[in-house]
């Protein structure tokens, strides 16, 4: 092997594995402008939480009112992981999505937008829709 071999075979070695991943990690408005939401580690996977309460929904409490189990419908919306267990796949983080307003979790994928901004789109089947979660300031 010539030195210019050698010399391209070391740099391919030392890229990190993960190189291409795109970094999703922040903190984010929902696209209604009422949530904080945090995006972090949390164990090999990438969670999203909410962190802060900007402003009441109207005709809405701060309680997941709306979740699909009972006995979860009196806490606090405060704290609730709403992208869950989201992991880096063919050019995505996927993973699933809760969403308060329904009590629904739905298959998602997630990537960065413009802007500093995260693009969330939710499916159930083939039925998706997607919304742009600006980054908070």
């Amino acid at each position: 092997m010539g030195p210019r071999i050698l010399a391209a075979a070391a740099l391919v070695g030392l890229a990190p594995p993960a190189a291409a991943q795109t970094a999703i990690d922040g903190t984010y408005v929902d696209s209604g402008g009422f949530v904080e939401i945090t995006v972090e580690r949390c164990g090999a996977a990438r969670c999203g939480t909410i962190t802060r309460i900007i402003r009441n929904k109207p005709g809405e409490s701060n309680r997941d009112r709306h979740n699909d189990d009972p006995a979860l419908r009196n806490r606090p919306i405060l704290g609730i992981t709403l992208l869950k267990d989201l992991r880096w796949d063919d050019g995505a983080w996927r993973g699933e999505v809760y969403n308060p307003e329904d009590g629904g979790t739905y298959r998602t994928e997630v990537r960065p937008a413009a802007n500093g901004a995260l693009e969330v789109k939710g499916c159930v089947t083939f039925i998706c829709r997607t919304r742009i979660w600006p980054a908070a300031n």
